[in-house]
């Protein structure tokens, strides 16, 4: 029953990439199988001592020509400063629900409550982790439920020390921040986190580069 759950899971992962937009349910990662020990001892590669004072008698005055005589034809032109990344223009989320977040959340609730769904309770740990996980989208500008910076979202949740026996991410990148609920809704794995029963908590994040809005939802069962 787990494996087809994980193949079920999968085919819905790669449907749902299609408008940009993902969910990923909670997993347990196994852990990689541990290398057999190497039959050889380590043995350190030592290097071998040179011969000592290779050359006893270096040429004592190199004339390195410390006073160069300036050319005044050639003029010296400014140094033009490093252009930035355009991910290091990407400002910090505020550190407050913003009302584009709190609106979203109050859309996740309204679908929960037509669906005979208790709402889920807004926590502001979730809140800070969703903000960091849309601003490392943005500024290392990728799309993706693994971080290159912070791994999974289970791996910011055992960093932050959150307790929680189920989670659940949503993540949708978008050039109109007002599709973005509409994004997950129409999406089988998303709707799936937005509605599933056993969710009892919410943090949103949602954070702008250039004309593209990286939004993440992140569902905790506590």
């Amino acid at each position: 029953m787990k494996r087809l759950s994980a193949v079920v899971l999968t085919i819905v992962l790669l449907a749902a990439a299609g408008v940009q937009a993902s969910a990923w349910e909670w997993w347990a990662p196994t852990l990689p199988n541990t290398p057999p020990a190497s039959s050889t001892p380590w043995q350190p590669n030592w290097p071998v001592n040179p011969s000592p004072n290779p050359n006893p008698n270096p040429n004592p005055n190199p004339n390195p020509n410390p006073n160069p005589t300036p050319n005044p034809s050639t003029p010296i032109l400014p140094v033009q400063p490093s252009q930035p990344g355009s991910g290091s223009q990407v400002p910090e989320p505020s550190p407050s629900l913003t009302s584009d977040e709190q609106r979203l959340i109050d859309q996740v609730n309204q679908e929960r409550i037509k669906n005979g769904k208790q709402p889920l309770k807004i926590d502001y740990t979730l809140v800070a982790l969703a903000k960091k996980k849309s601003h490392d989208m943005a500024v290392n500008n990728y799309f993706s439920h693994v971080s290159p910076t912070y791994g999974t979202v289970y791996s910011m949740l055992d960093q932050a020390g959150v307790s929680y026996s189920r989670a659940g991410e949503n993540i949708a990148k978008t050039g109109d921040v007002s599709r973005a609920h509409t994004l997950f809704m129409n999406s089988a794995g998303h709707r799936a986190n937005v509605l599933h029963s056993g969710y009892t908590h919410i943090g949103v994040g949602i954070v702008k580069r250039g004309t593209s809005y990286y939004v993440t939802q992140i569902f905790i069962k506590r």
